[in-house]
């Protein structure tokens, strides 16, 4: 097992993200006050990776999550300001018009061990989210879907 130790240089108003490269996976910790979806996208960007598949675990102090609502075409979010245990989180970059963009679902425990979750649409980091992120050798990008009303997968 190879490993290098490595640290992007951000242009973010974030510290520098600290990572490591472990054979073909990165470990990612994404620190307090960084949103999650525009720091994988950013490390993605700066690392060429036009596909990976997510997986992380840590806390959050605030989070979008919800669900969509297939009859309206459209999703119904709900935000959670306050610190919450990251569970799960799991999903996947694809590319989508001349960006990235993630895919990512989540599960989430307050502090009465209450577990909520759904569709991620953003998170800030509370303490800290380890995420392990593996660069996939595809180039899938995700097309408009008219019945769905979704960009989808182009497979």
């Amino acid at each position: 097992m190879s490993s290098t130790v490595l640290m992007a240089q951000r242009s973010s108003p974030f510290d520098d993200m600290k990572f490591k490269k472990v054979d073909e996976r990165y470990i990612l910790k994404i620190e307090k006050g960084e949103l999650v979806h525009e720091a994988i996208t950013q490390f993605c960007n700066e690392h060429d990776i036009k596909n990976a598949a997510l997986q992380g675990i840590g806390a959050v102090e605030w989070v979008r999550c919800g669900y969509y609502d297939l009859p309206n075409k459209d999703y119904l979010f709900r935000e959670y300001d306050e610190i919450v245990e990251v569970t799960s989180y799991l999903g996947n970059m694809m590319q989508k018009g001349n960006g990235l963009f993630v895919h990512a679902h989540g599960t989430f425990s307050n502090l009465k061990n209450e577990v909520f979750g759904g569709h991620v649409d953003e998170m800030r980091v509370g303490v800290v989210l380890e995420v392990i992120l593996t660069p996939l050798s595809s180039t899938i990008a995700r097309t408009f879907d008219d019945d769905i009303g979704l960009y989808l997968m182009d497979l």
